[in-house]
């Protein structure tokens, strides 16, 4: 351009007189143009040669309102410089990143060149950022860690989210004397207490418990083995249920109340039973569960003050199904779970108090016949179903059901393509928020497996790994607002 410039500047109309003299001046301007621009001067800046290239990490999922120190470097050893080409999820300052409102952040890495290295191409990370978690709101997640000292053997885990920040802290609850293991499934909190439900083991034998406050109180049983499921607080009442069996046929749905045992009769025809999942409404306990024995498969049943009632299959089906979730609203009993034929596989179901089985819709991705049911929220006559299916023989996503309607609840930007899985295990609302917590597991990162939690619509967050644990999973979640 400076060239052609030159040549029209240079350009009149034709005469006789000093027109070799223009065209000479002319030519003398395009080749001092040419050797500037390609071939450098004694007064141009030197432009190195060298190549070099960033290395900068995935952020990852983060959370508005808070920041974080990115992380990057070159070959060279020069400095990288970030910048936000998304301003209103995300800014940066220097090397820190902030996340002012949830949705996808996409940041630039780049080096300049200088007298040694030409430029590195750019590189480019983007991730989600999650809705900020209310201020007041306190998250508390169970499940359990996989002890690194003790092949096989598992503690019972306690996540803690500090009010109103992603920022959790991972305990593992106390083992009761004799035990090797333990798991927890369930929590409830009332007022400043919480309550953790699970069961512990050794070689022998097995007993249900609770946690209350970190301190565990056994759970009397009349049988070798038992474990508690789930647990609910009302009214000053604390209900924990599960089952008691001699650890291999036989046993017992289960009722916990205030310590007292009580075994839940079974339906006419079967000889045994487990029990599941609780909720408490109007001074009436709703236990959730599972028969069988006898001539009969496991059949989803569900008791109401100690009353049993079986639940019918889907309309033409004739395998095993299950209850894994209830709740209460409306004078309506709603209640989960899955079907479990023998080619294996398996779908989503519900009930409406004792009518027929609905089977809910695949959720976006998910192969038919390969996906279930976890717990059940209901809120405000809006039933939340908690579950996951299966997207491939090494894949699955978690999803929930809103009256019945899918949603999937997606991984990270990062890791959308990877073999990953997840699934939610339980459901917890608060105001206008939803919350869900579950497992999560990706091979291509070395088959971790880890516990994890949604807000909203944002993607998955995975919490810490608790101290001499390598693996980890997550069974419940309560969600309080100051």
């Amino acid at each position: 351009m400076f060239a052609e410039h030159i040549v029209r500047s240079t350009q009149h109309r034709p005469s006789t007189s000093g027109r070799t003299h223009r065209m000479a001046q002319a030519a003398g301007a395009i080749s001092l143009a040419l050797f500037v621009v390609g071939c450098g001067g004694s007064g141009a800046p030197k432009i190195g040669t060298t190549p070099q290239a960033i290395t900068f990490t995935n952020p990852g999922t983060q959370t508005a309102g808070t920041s974080q120190t990115l992380s990057a470097k070159s070959n060279s050893g020069l400095a990288v410089t970030f910048t936000s080409t998304t301003p209103g999820t995300c800014t940066v300052s220097g090397s820190t990143a902030t996340f002012t409102a949830a949705g996808t952040c996409t940041l630039n890495a780049n080096i300049a060149a200088n007298t040694s290295y030409a430029a590195a191409s750019p590189v480019t990370q983007s991730f989600t950022v999650n809705p900020a978690i209310p201020a007041g709101t306190t998250i508390n997640i169970v499940g359990y860690a996989f002890l690194n000292s003790s092949v096989g053997n598992t503690a019972a885990t306690l996540w803690q989210l500090a009010p109103g920040t992603p920022t959790a802290t991972a305990t593992l609850l106390p083992m009761p004397g004799g035990m090797t293991s333990a798991m927890a499934q369930s929590v409830a909190v009332s007022g400043s207490d919480v309550y953790v439900a699970g069961w512990a083991t050794n070689a022998s034998t097995g007993i249900a418990l609770y946690w209350l406050n970190g301190s565990p109180i056994v759970l009397p049983a009349s049988i070798s083995f038992a474990r508690a499921y789930a647990i609910a607080v009302s009214g000053g009442n604390v209900y924990a249920v599960g089952f008691e069996s001699n650890n291999s046929v036989d046993g017992n749905a289960m009722l916990w109340v205030n310590g007292v045992a009580n075994p839940l009769p079974l339906p006419s025809g079967f000889t045994d039973a487990g029990a599941s999942a609780i909720t408490v409404s109007g001074g009436n306990v709703y236990i959730a569960g599972t028969a069988w024995g006898g001539t009969n498969g496991n059949t989803a049943v569900y008791w109401v003050n100690g009353t049993p009632t079986i639940l019918a299959p889907p309309s033409g089906y004739t395998g095993d199904y299950s209850a894994t979730g209830i709740g209460v609203s409306g004078g309506n009993v709603y209640v989960a779970g899955f079907t479990q034929p023998s080619s294996g596989g398996g779908s989503a179901i519900l009930w409406q108090n004792s009518g027929p089985a609905t089977a809910l819709p695949l959720p976006s991705g998910v192969l038919p016949e390969q996906y279930g049911a976890n717990q059940i929220t209901v809120s405000n006559n809006n039933v939340y179903v908690a579950g996951s299916g299966a997207t491939g023989s090494d894949t699955a996503t978690a999803a929930y059901w809103l009256n019945s309607v899918p949603t999937v609840l997606t991984l990270p930007n990062n890791l959308q393509n990877t073999l990953a899985a997840a699934s939610a295990a339980q459901i917890a609302l608060v105001g206008t928020d939803l919350y869900a917590a579950g497992p999560f597991y990706d091979t291509n990162l070395g088959n971790l497996q880890a516990a994890a939690y949604w807000v909203d619509s944002g993607a998955v967050t995975l919490l810490p790994m608790p101290t001499g644990a390598s693996e980890a999973w997550a069974n419940g979640i309560a969600v309080t607002m100051q």
